[in-house]
């Protein structure tokens, strides 16, 4: 007897071609449905929804009333919900965005009656090579996937997946997808053919006798007649299969029940899934709208890697911090990583939507980070600041103490001033000729800016001054308080600086930088000899695509910068840093039509910023392209000196390498659901892979790249279009993805992007601990504020230079308060490396092994070993 397991679920998009407003309606009305259902039906054993927590969350929020009969269904596992709090993109989002996703999901889920035990992706665009860790971590003891998959390197739908630091765990295939079959007819007999059909497809790809039968699909509500239309079924089925209504748990159980009983060993699956073999993948996702996907960098590496480890040190001196208060930005950021949110894949206002919520994230966050200063501010000793004084504080939240410079900005009644440490030792720096522009919006008041402060600067009173300070001195994972003194020249010069320019030529002792007159560069490492020409040149072709896909006209026009005349202008050149400006003007096709792109030609300005601090072996670039055209793809090309077929990029907790070409893809020709394009994600770096030598971008926004001719690096900076979707795409023949909506702000006409990354020289293989490194100091700078409000008094006798840590020799993605009460901090420590890595722990007998759940383990000694290519979670006890 083969058992069919009818799994009713719903797929929830929370917001795609309606708002999430709109869909909230919907879902008020389907839940409402679904609790009666399963309230009053003894029948209707089990349904599925979706495996996020937000849903019930937004529910409830209208419902309040239903609290107690959810609770009760879910305990009594007839609903089923989590592990996620919304379903992200899985490449989009940060590693640690992903685990807290998950930590906050699962643990709505159990305060409401228990979390489902089961990974549930069915549509994400692609599947990242660490997806078993992540899942595994959580305490999740299987989990079920869609898209990426094929059937030419899986034959079963039942399988282990092993992520790079070794973990394995079984894996469900949807063979037809997650929405192959929506609502049973109630007509029976055409019900019994639509089974017998489905059942033909899926028998080839269970080998037990447990089938996998989805009734369910996007937004579908539940089915009522769904047990009596089972038991009419039942009646007519061959005698060799019986439908029972199941779940994702009761399918793991009982198939992996079967698979013991056979004895047959499963295949192992190694590697990412981005195969378009079976569904789209839509490669073009990761740069539509660019603008917001950069932002959303910002602020989830702001949550995690600045606001919470400034909470935790405030903390740890006496405040008041608690993680609830992150963790209502961190939701704010999933609801904009859910995965169509993230992609811009819908209509106007709903993605307008979405960038509303990066305006809450900017000013919750911002004043977050005040709240840090201020605490300060009120518990430092600065009884030996005198009234002609002023303060200012950093704060290094990185696990490595820094090599590069921090930037200050200070609102000073007298421009003359020196800068000493609350010891009394004076501190060179260097006054910044191109001021920053700061923003001025109100959540910056009491923080970088005084409310009176721009006022009085026009009125001559005060004088805006920004400064650039060697960041060497503030302790890692720790603060330094500085003072003003206000009426005395600065003395105080750098030891030494090997910084130098001149009109076409800058450097330091370890990069030299040629100019040249189109505006790229020839960059020498010094330390190896190596040499990179045409570096930063700018490319253009078109682009027929829609929100999902990237797709070039069949007639198609490629500009670049190359053999152009750029406009170049030195805007820093002091000890701490040299910045030049090398601006474009690149004439462009105003729009593709009819899959050509036109000869009426726009003027689109490209000015970028190249920063070289000294002892640097990165050059920081922030290009600005103001878009005046439609329809086009821009990125910016990094040369590397040697050739492969392979690059390097970084992925969640380790690096992936891939082929710069698809290899073995099936063609659309043979039933492909669309070409596959070398266009790949990346997280914060890419360089080429097997190489003698490094040259790399860093980014700290744009995540897509691709390989030309296995040896030019090109990272996507701009990706135009106006449409949701299109139907006979050149690279997606046949229906629209999404619906057939113009998206014209889609095509940021009119819009100034900018995006920052860096060009990485390095002597040697490629490091990820290096690289790394490089993306931690891009990503994250020092906070630094200037007080002129404080209390002049010994205060609580804080000291001006404080440490939280000493856990050096490693990346740490988090350093946060603990999810529930209890007196430890929560450290996370990855190691990308392929060798594992002995890190040593500071003060003995206050570690204890963690789980991703926050649970306590035992007691650690003064080292921890992490494994490679993992993450593991720390909890050190507050002393």
């Amino acid at each position: 007897m083969k058992n069919i397991h009818f799994i009713p679920h719903t797929h929830w998009d929370r917001e795609w071609y309606r708002s999430s407003d709109a869909f909230r309606i919907r879902l008020v009305y389907s839940l409402d449905k679904l609790i009666d259902t399963l309230v009053n039906d003894p029948n209707f054993s089990f349904y599925t929804l979706d495996g996020q927590t937000c849903i019930v969350e937004e529910y409830l929020e209208i419902r309040p009333q239903n609290r107690e009969v959810i609770e009760r269904l879910i305990k009594d596992k007839k609903l089923l919900i989590g592990p996620w709090y919304t379903q992200p993109d899985l490449y989009l989002a940060q590693g640690e965005s992903i685990l807290r996703n998950l930590v906050l999901g699962s643990n709505y889920a159990d305060a409401i009656g228990g979390c489902m035990k089961v990974g549930w992706v069915p549509d994400a665009f692609g599947q990242p090579q660490s997806l078993p860790q992540i899942f595994k971590a959580l305490g999740m003891e299987a989990m079920f996937v869609w898209r990426g998959f094929n059937y030419r390197e899986l034959d079963d739908s039942v399988f282990l997946w092993q992520a790079p630091n070794g973990d394995v765990l079984r894996s469900v295939h949807f063979p037809l997808g997650y929405g192959h079959y929506r609502y049973l007819p109630e007509e029976i007999d055409k019900a019994l053919e639509d089974t017998n059909n489905v059942i033909e497809q899926l028998e080839p790809r269970f080998h037990e006798d447990q089938l996998l039968f989805m009734g369910g699909s996007d937004h579908a509500r539940i089915q009522p007649e769904v047990p009596k239309i089972l038991e009419a079924l039942n009646d007519k089925l061959s005698p060799n299969y019986q439908l029972t209504i199941s779940n994702p748990e009761k399918f793991i159980a009982e198939s992996t029940a079967a698979i013991e009983k056979s004895g047959r060993e499963l295949t192992v699956y190694k590697g990412e899934a981005r195969s378009a073999d079976l569904g789209r993948i839509h490669a073009g996702i990761s740069s539509t709208n660019i603008d917001f996907k950069n932002a959303m960098k910002h602020f989830e590496t702001l949550l995690a890697r600045v606001v919470e480890p400034m909470s935790v040190m405030t903390h740890a001196l006496g405040g008041s911090f608690d993680q609830g208060l992150t963790n209502y930005f961190w939701k704010q950021v999933f609801r904009n990583q859910f995965h169509d949110t993230i992609y811009q894949s819908s209509p106007e206002t709903v993605n307008h939507s979405a960038y509303h919520r990066l305006t809450k994230l900017r000013h919750g966050i911002n004043e977050l980070i005040w709240l840090n200063f201020r605490f300060l501010r009120d518990t430092i000793d600065f009884s030996s600041v005198n009234e002609q004084e002023d303060v200012i504080i950093a704060f290094n939240t990185l696990s490595q103490k820094r090599e590069d410079s921090m930037m200050i900005n200070l609102f000073v009644k007298n421009p003359v001033f020196s800068l000493f440490t609350l010891d009394g030792e004076e501190v060179p720096y260097s006054v910044v000729e191109n001021k920053t522009a700061i923003n001025n919006e109100i959540e910056y008041y009491n923080g970088l800016l005084n409310l009176n402060d721009v006022a009085d600067e026009r009125e001559g009173t005060q004088h805006q001054v920004q400064i650039l300070v060697s960041a060497e001195q503030v302790p890692s994972l720790g603060f330094k308080a500085y003072k003003v003194v206000y009426g005395q020249k600065p003395s105080a010069k750098l030891a030494s600086t090997d910084l130098y320019c001149t009109e076409s030529n800058f450097g330091n002792s370890k990069l030299d930088v040629m100019i040249n007159e189109d505006g790229s560069l020839n960059v020498t490492n010094k330390v190896n000899g190596q040499s990179y020409r045409d570096v930063l040149v700018f490319e253009d072709k078109g682009d027929e695509g829609d929100e999902y896909n990237y797709s070039p006209p069949a007639d198609d026009q490629v500009f670049t910068t190359r053999g152009g005349l750029a406009r170049v202008n030195v805007l820093e050149n002091n000890a701490h840093r040299v910045s030049i400006e090398i601006a474009h003007s690149l004439a462009l096709p105003l729009e593709v039509v009819d899959s050509k792109r036109s000869s009426q030609k726009v003027p689109v300005d490209i000015v970028s910023v190249v920063s070289l601090d000294r002892g640097s072996s990165s050059l920081k670039v922030e290009s600005t392209i103001d878009n005046t055209v439609n329809d086009h793809m821009m990125r910016v090309l990094l040369p590397h000196a040697e050739v492969s077929e392979h690059n390097l990029s970084e992925d969640h907790f380790t690096a992936i390498e891939r082929t710069n070409r698809i290899l073995n893809a099936k063609p659309l020709s043979e039933g492909a659901t669309e070409l596959e394009l070398p266009i790949y994600p990346m997280q914060r770096f890419v360089t080429l892979a097997n190489t003698q030598h490094t040259a790399a971008f860093v980014s700290a926004g744009p995540a897509e790249y691709e390989v030309y001719d296995n040896q030019t690096i090109a990272l996507t900076l701009l990706r135009c279009v106006g449409m949701l979707g299109k139907a006979d795409l050149t690279v997606r023949p046949g229906r629209a993805s999404g619906y057939k909506l113009e998206t014209p702000s889609s095509q940021l006409n009119g819009k100034s992007v900018s995006s920052t990354y860096a060009l990485v020289f390095e002597s040697g293989q490629p490091n990820v601990d290096v690289l790394s490194l490089h993306a931690d100091r891009l990503n994250v700078d020092v906070q630094t504020r200037h007080l002129k409000c404080f209390s002049r008094q010994q205060n609580k006798s804080v000291s001006g230079t404080y440490q939280l840590n000493d856990i050096s020799n490693v990346e740490l993605l988090a350093v946060k308060r603990p999810e529930n009460s209890a007196d430890y901090t929560i450290f996370r420590l990855v190691n990308r490396a392929e060798e594992n890595k002995e890190v040593s722990l500071p003060g003995q007998g206050n570690w204890f092994e963690c789980s991703l759940k926050e649970a306590i383990g035992k007691p650690l000694e003064n080292h921890v070993t992490i494994p490679a290519q993992s993450f593991i979670t720390l909890a050190w006890k507050n002393v």
